[in-house]
């Protein structure tokens, strides 16, 4: 009598589903994802290479340990059994299989073993990885393949035949490592959510791309777009018809080959729409799946995906995703997840026909991070057109990695990247970037659109600071007036000294700010158009977030004195649809003028130099030269610091990235200096605060928790981590955060409330209510 074949499981039933999940069931399912998942990568072999690593990585599953202690699973009887449950690796195996299978070590390191060994957690150096895999034995690894063989003979046809090599090298092959985790992360965890939460991955099914989703959403704008040519034909405006001109050059591009693309539209020319237009017509031209959208500040992506849903959306439909919000709950470490059910994630990863995110999402977390929540989004890149809009905010000092990155994407993951700005870079070959060899642009002879549609006359007021109570009387001087500052303390300063009496000037004065939720500064921005619109009286004091794409038309915009492009930006505001023969734009030195160091104060003291030289800011060729200083006195990427016996030494960024050094470099690419953590305002519109934050605690629906995750991105204020560490006596955990994590056994977010005890301006936003320099430094 012959023993019964020892049957091993993946998962065990859930609460939706009572059935196991056999081990070969899973493997095969995250091996055809995965598949799928790298159709776009142009690199020979790498369909291989997928195929091994769907079914290699949960070798370690086939382990006793796993089955008894994980799964409470008794392989060779065929049913569960009660074990005591304690944590089991299983991540390590197919990774040390692969390891000794191509030989791997520094110089001549597999793709695979990373790809394996960090699918649960996050990708780590390549010493840590040598490090983790001694701890593995080669015999029993051996064994589990035998295992792994009998169960999935296409596995041992694999490992018999003879391996093609991947052909990437230097930082190709981190971004390749980077792309095949993300893929194989997401691949794993939806074969996980289709057997474990099937009303999650039918919600998910739901809401898939069709056959022809770009050409479909494409003939939507060009109806919209037909519709605006009707309406301005019966009121023919000039505006409009450079406007359809442009738009038009930049559709027709769109059969162009794959590659980089530069937009240049003056301020007020329609490039947002101009290029969605172009994205769309050569994701449908080309095969492609989707158009990433990518600003620079949380404060325009709700603008812009609501542009982009009011085109491209029906009533019930899903097209348009953003993603810009810190709102992720944390997973499990390996070995302490619950393998019964899906993680319970608060963001997309990213399978949307349009996605809206910021770059720091993108370059930041997607491109450069090391957490497999982040990761799982990358492999949805590839095949896409990428958007960067006001492309002139990329930082200088991280352009070569970052132009490396896109450069990968545009040559093996099926990508077209368009550069959009109104006042674009010199990024281009001759100034030491070939990446951007034969970049195209999509509306060549910008400048005459520049010269026709030029709006503004510039004052600079320089020589000397101006004084806030000098100015604060100026602009009461004006009807409708906007003046841009440099930070939200000079905001808050100034707004008070315009004063806010109601009595004496009745909705009238108007702050912006980041201290203010999206949701606060959306009211204030649409009473502040509809006050404009009237011709009734509108002084507003904001910070930055309001010079770019923000729709506003100022007769007269006063600035502080900052970087070219925040100039010319912030004069984008004024006389925006041309109704005065010139609008005006002051250019001032505020009194306490600071700026940060490093790239924005190197700007400043630059376009210092080009207006005293009285260059025409109307000319888009003078930022040929700016940027070409601008680049030549900020260095383009970071140094890294490595420990040596004996010493700590300095190498190159780049050098760093292709040691695979991947936590090192993700620490050194930082978009911004330091990083941010949302506080969520109880303060404002408290009832519907509260009862997103039920919905979040208690709601079993999927779907109702992200749009609430979604929603709840309007009542947040991001502020630095350590401003938040300052605080820490009066921000508080958010109750009903932490008590869901508890229920799910996780580690509640990393997310505070501004207590509803602490006074909340309705102006003003966040107001503390005592002196704390880590406040008021905001």
């Amino acid at each position: 009598m012959t023993s019964p074949v020892p049957v091993y499981m993946g998962h065990s039933p859930s609460a939706q589903n009572p059935e196991w999940q056999t081990l070969k069931a899973h493997v095969d399912g995250v091996t055809a994802r995965l598949t799928h998942h790298v159709r776009y990568l142009n690199v020979p072999g790498v369909t291989v290479y997928a195929r091994l690593t769907g079914l290699l990585h949960d070798l370690g599953k086939y382990r006793l340990d796993f089955q008894h202690h994980r799964l409470g699973w008794n392989p060779e009887a065929g049913r569960p059994q009660e074990y005591a449950e304690k944590a089991v690796p299983h991540s390590d195996a197919g990774a040390k299989f692969m390891q000794g299978l191509l030989e791997m070590d520094r110089e001549t390191a597999s793709e695979l073993p990373f790809v394996i060994a960090n699918h649960h957690g996050r990708l780590r150096d390549v010493d840590a990885l040598s490090a983790r895999l001694g701890e593995s034995d080669p015999a029993e690894v051996d064994a589990l393949v035998d295992l792994a063989v009998q169960d999935c003979p296409e596995l041992g046809e694999l490992l018999q035949a003879e391996l093609p090599d991947l052909p990437l090298e230097g930082t190709e092959r981190a971004f390749l490592i980077r792309l095949l985790l993300g893929a194989l992360v997401d691949a794993d965890r939806l074969d996980t959510e289709e057997h474990g939460s099937p009303d999650k991955a039918a919600l998910r099914k739901a809401h898939e791309a069709e056959q022809d989703e770009m050409g479909t959403l494409l003939a939507r704008l060009e109806a919209q777009q037909a519709r605006f040519a009707a309406q301005d034909a019966r009121d023919p405006q000039p505006i409009n018809a450079l406007r359809r001109e442009m738009y038009t050059q930049a559709l027709e591009a769109a059969s162009l080959p794959p590659g980089f693309f530069r937009l240049t539209l003056p301020t007020g020319g329609g490039k947002t729409l101009t290029s969605l237009a172009f994205g769309l017509g050569h994701a449908q031209t080309h095969g492609l799946r989707r158009v990433i959208y990518a600003v620079p500040f949380t404060t325009i992506i709700d603008q812009t995906a609501r542009v982009f849903r009011s085109v491209l959306e029906r009533e019930g439909e899903f097209k348009v995703l953003e993603h810009h919000s810190n709102l992720e709950v944390r997973e499990r470490p390996e070995g302490q997840e619950k393998q019964t059910s899906a993680p319970d994630l608060a963001t997309e990863n990213w399978d949307a026909p349009v996605v809206v995110t910021t770059t720091v999402r993108l370059f930041q977390e997607t491109l450069f991070g090391t957490r497999t929540a982040q990761l799982r989004r990358l492999h949805n890149v590839s095949g896409s057109v990428i958007v960067l809009d006001e492309a002139q905010s990329l930082p200088a000092h991280l352009l070569t990695p970052t132009l490396d990155a896109l450069s990968f994407l545009v040559r093996y993951a099926g990508c077209s990247v368009v550069l959009c700005t109104a006042t674009q870079p010199a990024l281009d070959e001759r100034l030491g970037f070939p990446a951007l060899r034969g970049v195209r642009d999509l509306v060549p002879g910008a400048a005459r659109y520049f010269d026709a549609l030029r709006r503004v006359e510039y004052e600079f007021r320089i020589a000397e600071p101006t004084p806030w109570p000098a100015l604060a009387d100026e602009l009461g001087t004006h009807a409708q007036v906007l003046c841009i500052v440099n930070t939200r303390q000079h905001a808050h300063d100034l707004y008070a000294l315009l004063g806010d009496d109601p009595a004496a000037h009745p909705d009238e004065h108007f702050h912006l700010s980041t201290n203010m939720p999206p949701a606060h500064r959306g009211r204030e921005l649409a009473t502040i158009r509809e006050r404009l619109s009237a011709g009734l009286p509108c002084r507003v004091v904001s910070t930055q977030l309001i010079e770019a794409g923000i729709d506003v038309d100022f007769p007269r915009v006063y600035r502080a004195f900052g970087p070219l492009e925040a100039i010319v930006q912030a004069a984008g505001r004024c006389n925006r649809e041309g109704k005065l023969d010139s609008g005006q734009v002051v250019v001032f030195l505020p009194e306490d003028h600071k700026l940060p160091r490093g790239d924005y104060q190197v700007r400043e003291r630059l376009a210092l130099t080009v207006v005293e030289e009285g260059e025409n800011l109307h000319d888009p060729n003078i930022f040929t030269s700016y940027f070409h200083q601008v680049y030549r006195h900020v260095k383009s990427a970071p140094e890294i610091e490595i420990q040596e016996p004996g010493r700590t030494v300095r190498i190159p960024f780049q050098t760093a990235h292709e040691r695979l050094d991947f936590e090192r470099v993700a620490q050194a690419y930082r978009m911004i200096a330091d990083d941010t953590v949302p506080v969520v305002v109880r303060g404002y519109e408290s009832e519907k605060v509260n009862r997103l934050l039920a919905t979040i605690r208690d709601s079993r629906s999927k779907g109702e928790r992200l749009e609430a995750w979604r929603r709840l991105q309007q009542y947040t204020v991001n502020i630095y981590a350590h401003q938040a560490k300052a605080l820490s006596s009066f921000l508080t955990p958010v109750p009903e955060l932490v008590e869901r994590a508890r229920r799910l056994e996780v580690e509640p977010p990393v997310i505070y409330q501004w207590p509803t005890t602490a006074l909340y301006h309705d102006k003003l936003g966040l107001v503390a209510g005592f002196s704390d320099d880590a406040f008021t430094s905001f």
